[in-house]
């Protein structure tokens, strides 16, 4: 995850640059952080939501009296628990990456007290990772799956967001939902099928302005 580093720093400068052309007198940057809630969408494997977090650098610029446009780069560490093959024992797990937003903030009321933002996002994912003990372990609802096929991920994905926030210039609270619309999983099951998986997640908290 630290080569990614400087790609996204860059990356977010370049957004930032870019920002100015709208209006560079009211461009805002800003941090935050999001309590993550993963969700694993396939028939192969059975999941449940576990509590992540997720830190963001952001910039947020006035297009016009109805609208804002917002650029963030976020890092995140999603966590979701597995069930494990054949038994009722959970596996934890974790999942560590960036996510670069490109939103649009309609403004309903006329200010910025409240606004409903939409957008892509583009997400760049490590592998997930599974504590050492549960290394020889299998998982999977119907085919057993090893553990070590599912930590394999792409590595890119593309993001569709929407949700909203209210709040001031300033301070804002925030809630969205990220849906992948390709598969995330890259491994096979036991019987050489391509594991197929989609990633979704919720996202709630807070931006602070500067």
């Amino acid at each position: 995850m630290k080569s990614y580093l400087p790609f996204i720093f860059l990356v977010f400068a370049l957004l930032q640059t870019s920002a100015q052309r709208f209006s560079a007198n009211i461009n805002r940057l800003g941090i935050g952080a999001d309590a993550t809630f993963l969700q694993l969408e396939s028939d192969a494997i059975l999941s449940q939501t576990s509590t992540g977090f997720a830190a963001y650098l952001e910039s947020r610029g006035e297009m016009s009296r109805s609208f804002d446009v917002i650029y963030s780069i976020g890092i995140f560490n999603h966590n979701l628990e597995l069930q494990e093959f054949a038994t009722d024992e959970t596996i934890e797990t974790n999942l560590l990456g960036a996510e670069v937003k490109f939103l649009f903030a309609f403004r309903p009321l006329g200010n910025e007290y409240l606004t409903i933002e939409a957008g892509p996002a583009l997400m760049i994912n490590g592998e997930f990772k599974i504590d050492e003990v549960d290394q020889n372990k299998f998982i999977g609802s119907d085919t057993p799956i090893a553990i070590t096929e599912f930590e394999k991920t792409t590595l890119i994905n593309l993001n569709g967001v929407a949700g909203l926030s209210a709040g001031t210039n300033n301070i804002r609270l925030t809630a969205h939902y990220h849906y992948a619309f390709f598969d995330a999983l890259d491994g096979m099951d036991t019987t050489d099928n391509e594991l197929e998986g989609k990633l979704s997640y919720l996202s709630a908290g807070v931006r602070v302005y500067f």
